[in-house]
C-alpha cells in the first residue's frame, strides 16, 4: 500500500471486523499511526491503545490474523483500488530485464496476494516477506532474502537487493538487514521528508521508470535460472 497499490479500504475494515469479534473491541486502525507498520504491529498498537492487555493480544493474535483474513477476503472482489502510476510498466520492464521481484510488506501474505490478485500483478513477485511472517519489517527482507536464494539456486549479496518503500519505517528497516533503498513518495510522506531518513535514493512516484531502471540494473540480482 502507497507503493504499488493505493485505496484497498477493505484491508482497514478487516482490522476492524477482527478488533470486534475476536477481542471485542469496536476500533479502527486510523487511532494510531499506522503508515509503514506491519498488520500485527498494527494489531498490537491499536488493541494496547483501547486497554487490551498485551497477553491477551498476542494470546489471539493467530484468530484475529484468521478472521481478518476471511473478512478481507469477503470484500475484495468489491474493490475500488488501483495500481498507482508508472507501477505496472515499471514491473513489465524489470521483468523483460530479467530482475528477480519479491514482495516485502506489512501485510498478512493471503491479503497481500489477493489485492495483487485484483489488479493482476501477483505473477511478478514469486517470493517474499510478509506481516504474517514476523512483526519486523527488517526481518521481513531476511526472510525475503533467503527464499530468493532457496529459489534461484545463487546466493544473494545485500549490494545486490533493492527495497522499495514509501515510509520512513521503510528506509530504517532496509537500512537494519542492510540492503539498498529507494524511497518514493506516493505514500503520505512528502519526497522531502523521506530525504531526511537518508535513502539511497528517492524518487517523486514510480512513472520515470528508465531512471528507476538504471538505477536497480546496475547492481541487481538477475540469476541465470530466470532468463526470458
Amino acid at each position: 500500500d502507497g507503493t504499488l497499490t493505493q485505496d484497498f479500504y477493505e484491508h482497514a475494515q478487516a482490522f476492524s471486523d477482527a478488533f470486534r469479534q475476536v477481542y471485542r473491541v469496536d476500533a479502527d486502525i486510523d487511532c494510531i499511526n499506522h503508515h509503514g507498520m506491519t498488520d500485527q504491529e498494527i494489531i498490537t498498537g491499536v488493541l494496547k491503545k483501547n486497554g487490551v492487555p498485551l497477553e491477551e493480544i498476542n494470546a489471539k493474535m493467530s484468530q484475529c490474523m484468521t478472521v481478518m483474513v476471511r473478512s478481507f477476503k469477503k470484500m475484495v472482489s468489491r474493490s475500488h483500488a488501483r495500481a498507482l502510476p508508472g507501477v505496472r510498466n515499471l514491473l513489465k520492464k524489470l521483468k523483460q530485464k530479467n530482475v528477480m521481484m519479491g514482495l516485502v510488506t506489512g501485510n498478512l501474505e493471503p491479503i497481500a496476494r489477493g489485492k495483487l490478485g485484483k489488479l493482476r500483478l501477483n505473477q511478478y513477485f514469486e517470493i517474499g516477506g510478509f506481516g504474517s511472517d514476523d512483526a519486523s519489517r527488517a526481518n521481513l527482507i531476511r526472510m525475503a532474502r533467503k527464499r530468493a536464494a532457496n529459489l534461484s539456486g545463487y546466493e544473494v549479496t545485500d549490494s545486490q537487493i533493492y527495497l522499495v518503500g514509501d515510509t520512513p519505517q521503510d528506509i530504517s528497516a532496509a537500512k537494519e538487514a542492510a540492503v539498498k533503498v529507494i524511497a518514493v513518495a506516493t505514500g503520505n510522506y512528502t519526497r522531502e521528508e523521506l530525504q531526511k531518513f537518508n535513502p539511497d535514493y528517492v524518487f517523486a512516484d514510480l512513472v520515470g521508470t528508465d531512471k528507476i531502471l538504471k538505477v536497480i540494473l546496475r547492481t541487481t540480482f538477475r540469476p541465470d535460472k530466470f532468463s526470458p
